[in-house]
């Protein structure tokens, strides 16, 4: 029953009530009121987080870095256009449980009698949230939020414009901003069990700050076509993560089912070291593999695993059409079904799916939630349309910088020389940051910003390397900088039956038809082709970065 979004329910802990020990009625091995705590609910909320993030094949699909292979038939929802209600239940489902986990672990901080309050665990809490509302907003637009959470209080929230909530979660990452201040300018503040139960950041403050400021970061940008956010923006430029760090999380995965790396065993390979049926399924799209390979882009190692089998195509696509007969690195144009037998396209390299080679390693490596190299992208941007001060110089430096921190997360498997590449694409023989100067540098204006002209085509590169930068991260977030600055271009798909465009955003689960329908009803008949998220103004007609102003 979908009413659990609206209730204070705790995911995979359930609450009961002890205060009758001979309660007959009473299961003694259900967690009570009393007993669980803020740890508890924190370690499960940012693992089911980090195991989302990437396991939906339908937001790769949005982002068009994946698409299906011809290795296994069946009806792919999110290609052929014909999204339901029901596709959607767990992106909102989801959310709105664990920020029901994450509103107790505020209440329990802002009841705690020590400092008046506990200021690090509330500022934790409300940055998680801040992210989870994000996210409902940039797939479904309006949404409860003033009204959601409420438990049995209101089981029929109204829905807040998108625009009005992303205000308010600037709000919201500001004031989680100061109470980590107060926290880390507080010489007595304490919180023992957020070392072990924080599975990101293991209780370091000063780097959740950072992160906070780097979502706030995200927000502004993401609404920067609509609303003129620079001094915001300029006011915490040098505050977000540092360009070669890396948020992650692991709650202590070991090479077994169900407890590896989530990224790894979900689109990889099992404990057994076999491939599963994801990796199978999907294959990096044509758009993804083009943007590696015409680029001669060293991560086409990491993010791809050669065709074995050459020559012309004898299925569907026809290589020979385009001259890619004799290339290794072959993408499936999205929609379109593969060829059977995966030997001819490439498919996913497994170092993409936890940063090594290595089927020991692997199973047990971090997921990444977000990289500097994001933070490093949005500032190129903010600085090449004057948000920020240091204009086209800067713009470089930042672009540049987050290529080569992009680059560097991969270091060790760009000097793998055991990925058996075929040739195609050799082991780099220096460090990462070396082989990404080499790329910037090519005789390329796709890639090498001295030889681009004109601000669109920088405003281009810049996207084109963040949305290949969040290739099995975060897709939800390359899907809506897609939406958002329109690049990179992206194709119709091959299976669409219906309407030819590019999914703008997603309908309603059926739940709130059921359970909120006089609030779900009130937002009108949707379009997920034409009805945009208040963010996403169409700019096809743009002639250059400034007019984005």
């Amino acid at each position: 029953m979908k009413k659990i979004i609206y209730t204070l329910a705790l995911g995979g802990i359930m609450l009961t009530s002890c205060t009758d020990w001979l309660d007959i009625n009473q299961n003694p091995n259900n967690a009570t009121q009393d007993l669980v705590t803020s740890d508890m609910l924190l370690t499960y909320a940012q693992k089911e987080k980090a195991d989302e993030r990437i396991n939906s094949s339908s937001i790769h699909y949005l982002a068009q870095h994946l698409t299906k292979s011809g290795e296994v038939s069946g009806t792919y929802t999110f290609l052929t256009g014909q999204i339901m209600p029901q596709n959607v239940d767990a992106f909102w489902d989801n959310r709105y449980t664990r920020m029901a986990n994450l509103v107790t672990i505020k209440n329990k901080a802002i009841e705690a009698e020590d400092l008046g309050g506990d200021p690090g665990y509330n500022a934790v809490a409300t940055t998680l949230m801040v992210v989870e509302f994000r996210e409902l907003v940039d797939m479904f637009n309006n949404v409860p939020y003033t009204d959601a959470l409420q438990g049995d209080q209101n089981m029929t929230p109204k829905y807040d414009k998108g625009a009005d909530v992303y205000a308010s979660l600037l709000n919201d990452i500001q004031g989680a901003i100061d109470n980590f201040g107060t926290a880390i300018a507080d010489g007595t503040y304490s919180a023992p069990g957020l070392k072990s139960s924080d599975i990101m950041f293991h209780g370091d403050l000063k780097a959740w700050q950072r992160y906070a400021y780097s979502i706030k970061l995200s927000l502004l940008m993401r609404i920067s076509n609509v609303k003129d956010v620079a001094s915001e923006v300029a006011a915490i430029a040098d505050k977000c993560l540092s360009m070669d760090e890396l948020v992650t999380a692991n709650p202590g995965y070991y090479k077994a089912s169900g407890k590896m790396n989530p990224t790894y065993e979900t689109w990889g390979l099992s404990y057994l070291d076999k491939e599963t049926s994801n990796h199978k399924q999907n294959v990096p799209t044509a758009t993804f593999v083009d943007a590696l390979r015409d680029n001669n882009d060293p991560r086409q190692r990491v993010y791809l695993r050669p065709r074995t089998d050459m020559g012309d195509d004898p299925g569907i696509t026809n290589y020979a059409a385009f001259g890619l007969e004799n290339e290794r690195y072959i993408g499936v144009p999205f929609g379109q079904m593969a060829p059977a037998g995966n030997e001819f396209v490439s498919t996913m390299g497994y170092p993409a799916l936890c940063r090594t080679s290595s089927t020991v390693d692997g199973p047990l490596a971090d997921v990444v939630v977000m990289s500097g190299s994001l933070v490093g992208f949005y500032l190129a941007e903010a600085a090449l349309r004057g948000m920020i001060p240091g204009g086209d110089a800067k713009a470089q430096e930042y672009y540049e910088n987050a290529v080569i921190s992009a680059m560097t997360m991969f270091e060790a498997s760009l000097q793998d020389a055991s990925i058996n590449d075929y040739g195609a694409c050799p082991a780099i023989t220096g460090s990462a940051a070396e082989a990404a100067q080499i790329f910037l540098s090519q005789d390329n204006k796709a890639v090498n910003w001295n030889l681009m002209t004109t601000n669109e085509e920088k405003l281009e590169a810049i996207q084109l390397q963040k949305w290949i930068s969040l290739f099995m991260v975060d897709p939800l977030e390359a899907w809506s900088e897609q939406r958002r600055t329109d690049y990179p271009t992206l194709k119709f798909s091959n299976s669409q039956t219906t309407g030819k465009k590019l999914v703008a955003r997603l309908p309603y689960p059926n739940g709130e038809k059921t359970l909120n329908p006089e609030n779900h009803d009130a937002e009108g008949e949707v379009n997920f082709y034409s009805s945009l998220v208040f963010w996403d103004q169409k700019n096809e007609d743009r002639e250059s970065a400034e007019a984005y102003q």
